[in-house]
Formats: C-alpha cells, sequence, structure tokens
C-alpha cells in the first residue's frame, strides 16, 4: 500500500482498532448509537478501560485476549471485538468470552498475588456485574443475512419476557455497510452512520461523511487520519493492514477453488487459469514480505520452482 493513498486507517486492523475505541470519546459515541438503535437511552458518564487479558482458571484452560474490555460507571462491562476470521463456531466463541468475563469476576489477588476464588470468602452472594458482548464481524454469516446488526438476549420462552440483566451480544456483520451493498444515501440511523464510516474508512479520501452529527464521530475522523500519526505507528500500521491483505487473498482464493471443485470440468478450464494467474499474485506477496519458499508452496499450491520464478 502507497501512503499517499492512505486517508484514514481501517479499524480492520488490531492497531485501528484500538487506537480508535480505546478513545473514551469514541467509545462513548459508538455504545450510545447502538443502543439507540433498540430504543434504549444508553447513560455513560465514565467509562474506565479494563485488563484485556484473561488467564484460564487452570493451566490447560484456553486464556483469552480481548481487544478491548472496558466498564461503564454503571457497572456493566463491555467487550469490544473485531473479528476478521470467519469461523464455524463463532456464536459458541462469543458465548465462551462472556462467560469468562462474568467468571472472572468471582476472582480476587489473594497474597503474594496468588489467585483465590471470591466464593471461598465469606460475605460475596455473587452479585455480578452485567456483561455485554459488541462483535463487530468482517465477515457475513451464511443465514443470517437479514440481520446486518442483532442483539441477542436471554429470553423467558414462557413469558417471552426479556432478562438482559445479566448478559446480552450484539453481531454487526460490517461486510453490509460496505459502499458496494450500502450507500451513504442509505444512512438514516446514528448506527447507519457510523457502521458506513467504520467499513469504509480504508477506501475514504477525504474527510468522512456525518463527522457533525455527532461528537463520536468528530473525535474518530480526528483520530483516525493516517498522517496525524507518528512515523512509527505508520509503519506499524502498513504492516497490519499488508497483513491482513494478503491473508484476505489466501482465504478468498480457498474459497473460490472450493466452488470451482464443483462446477462442470469445462468450465473449470477457464477457471484454472485465472486461479493459477491468482495464486501466484499472491505468492508474489508473500514473498516479497520475505516468507519462506515453502510456506508459500504450503499456502497457495504452488511448486517451488514456480515461486522461485516469479
Amino acid at each position: 500500500m502507497d501512503k499517499k493513498d492512505i486517508f484514514y486507517i481501517s479499524p480492520i486492523t488490531d492497531f485501528g482498532f484500538k487506537k480508535c475505541f480505546r478513545d473514551e470519546v469514541v467509545m462513548k459515541g459508538f455504545l450510545v448509537a447502538l443502543f439507540e438503535s433498540v430504543g434504549i437511552e444508553l447513560k455513560i458518564e465514565n467509562i474506565t478501560y479494563l485488563n484485556n487479558e484473561s488467564d484460564g482458571d487452570k493451566q490447560d484452560r484456553h486464556r483469552i485476549i480481548y481487544d478491548i474490555k472496558c466498564k461503564l460507571d454503571s457497572g456493566d462491562e463491555f467487550i469490544v471485538e473485531m473479528q476478521n476470521e470467519r469461523q464455524s463456531f463463532i456464536d459458541r466463541r462469543m458465548m465462551y468470552y462472556m462467560a469468562r468475563g462474568i467468571s472472572q469476576q468471582g476472582v480476587v489477588e489473594g497474597r503474594k498475588g496468588k489467585k483465590k476464588k471470591e466464593i471461598e470468602k465469606r460475605g460475596w452472594d455473587y452479585n455480578i456485574n452485567k456483561v455485554i458482548g459488541v462483535f463487530l464481524l468482517n465477515f457475513t454469516i451464511p443465514g443470517e443475512e437479514k440481520y446486518k446488526v442483532s442483539r441477542h438476549c436471554i429470553v423467558n420462552m414462557k413469558s417471552k419476557e426479556v432478562s438482559n440483566d445479566l448478559l446480552e451480544f450484539w453481531k454487526i456483520q460490517l461486510p453490509y455497510y460496505r459502499k458496494g451493498k450500502f450507500k451513504e444515501k442509505n444512512c438514516k440511523t446514528s448506527l447507519d452512520y457510523w457502521l458506513f464510516n467504520l467499513a469504509n474508512m480504508d477506501k475514504m479520501k477525504t474527510t468522512m461523511p456525518f463527522t457533525e452529527k455527532s461528537a463520536g464521530l468528530f473525535r474518530l475522523n480526528e483520530l483516525a487520519q493516517y498522517h496525524s500519526l507518528s512515523y512509527a505507528d505508520q509503519e506499524r500500521y502498513l504492516k497490519e493492514y499488508d497483513d491482513y491483505v494478503v491473508y484476505n487473498d489466501v482465504m478468498n482464493l480457498k474459497e473460490r477453488e472450493g466452488e470451482a471443485r464443483g462446477e462442470a470440468r469445462g468450465e473449470a478450464r477457464g477457471e484454472a487459469r485465472g486461479e493459477q494467474k491468482a495464486k501466484c499474485q499472491i505468492a508474489y506477496k508473500l514473498k516479497m514480505k520475505g516468507n519462506s519458499i515453502d510456506m508459500i508452496a504450503e499456502v497457495t499450491g504452488l511448486s517451488p520452482e514456480e515461486i522461485e520464478k516469479l
């Protein structure tokens, strides 16, 4: 990516996401717009950013590193994540993250830093804070095309009442807000303004729209301008974004290969020539980034001899 072509950093990278959402004004504006979309007025005075690491209870348990974990002055805890990698069990991963957010409230530091279960201490009655997960997905979920943004709570099946005083989570499918499918003129709500900008920032060449709509969007416009970053941060961002582009190319190639296998043999010949060209382009990018020939061959399926010629 050429520096002169960059106006804003993208929140799809780890650096870009944390640069934007670790700002209290941006986070507050986004969360308020999110809950406003379902008629809930979220009152936020202060946001406290928490330790984003969660160790397993035992040595063989998985450690979790959240993108962002924060707490409102109400006591509600938020886990805010950007997910780039498509997963078969994404809903289960969300629930695992949130369950850990709940269970960790029962752990306190004992003497010499050793963890002790709060339940072992007298006086604790399981009065835990509500945990809310907000998952921005840089992919679409098959079968959920109608639900660009969906809110999930516990529901009493008999009374049909929503019980969201313990946990809830949101799924936001960002690809539906990209310019190919969603236009600036389609933005009608505060949440539309936010998601349109978040989904398209890396392609914008001028000031993002709707910055006058909220203090959060105005602040996002200030923070996310690439040329306002230090040189070190610019280089870090470029590295992360380039890695994402290569990874995305590889994933798209694998999807196309799977589709090609299901096509008629005659049509597959033409596809094969296109796939070979795509493989060579990806291999060249990986080679220029210093990856080994063996690694490139494993990812692309090209022979070492073909890669050497690139």
